[in-house]
């Protein structure tokens, strides 16, 4: 509950040499697997069946890539920051455009999809001055 307990995963050959490349010291990883009790250690242990990176699984597992804007809005600025990310196997982008107390929610077409990643909510802070980009699940 405290978010300090561990769990042993055990990674066997076939998984281990399917996604070797991600296996990589202090990256964080999404594991499913079969979850079982370690007699041993009175812990829990996971069997990984399938391993992926958290751009993945955001992927995976995410609804939408979203992102509030107040103020002015430059789609043509915004398209261009954009652009790097677009991904057809990305998350539906979602724009929530605030105007003087007034909102709405612009859904950008399927060609818009975006990888939701670490490099992206970079972007958006840097040369938007967009804070609070999510992955909604």
């Amino acid at each position: 509950d405290d978010g300090s307990a561990t769990a042993d995963v055990t990674v066997y050959a076939e998984v281990y040499d399917a996604n070797k490349a991600l296996l990589k010291e202090d990256e964080f990883l999404a594991v499913s697997g079969k979850v079982s009790e370690d007699r041993f250690s009175g812990g829990m242990r996971i069997t990984a069946e399938k391993v992926m990176d958290i751009g993945a699984a955001r992927v995976q597992f995410g609804r939408q890539f979203s992102f509030s804007v107040t103020g002015s809005l430059d789609l043509a600025q915004m398209k261009t920051v954009l652009t790097p990310h677009r991904c057809a196997t990305g998350l539906p982008l979602i724009v929530h455009y605030i105007q003087q107390g007034i909102g709405c929610e612009i859904r950008w077409p399927d060609e818009w999809r975006v990888a939701p990643g670490d490099a992206l909510k970079q972007s958006l802070v840097d040369r938007l001055g967009v804070a609070g980009a999510v992955v909604e699940y």
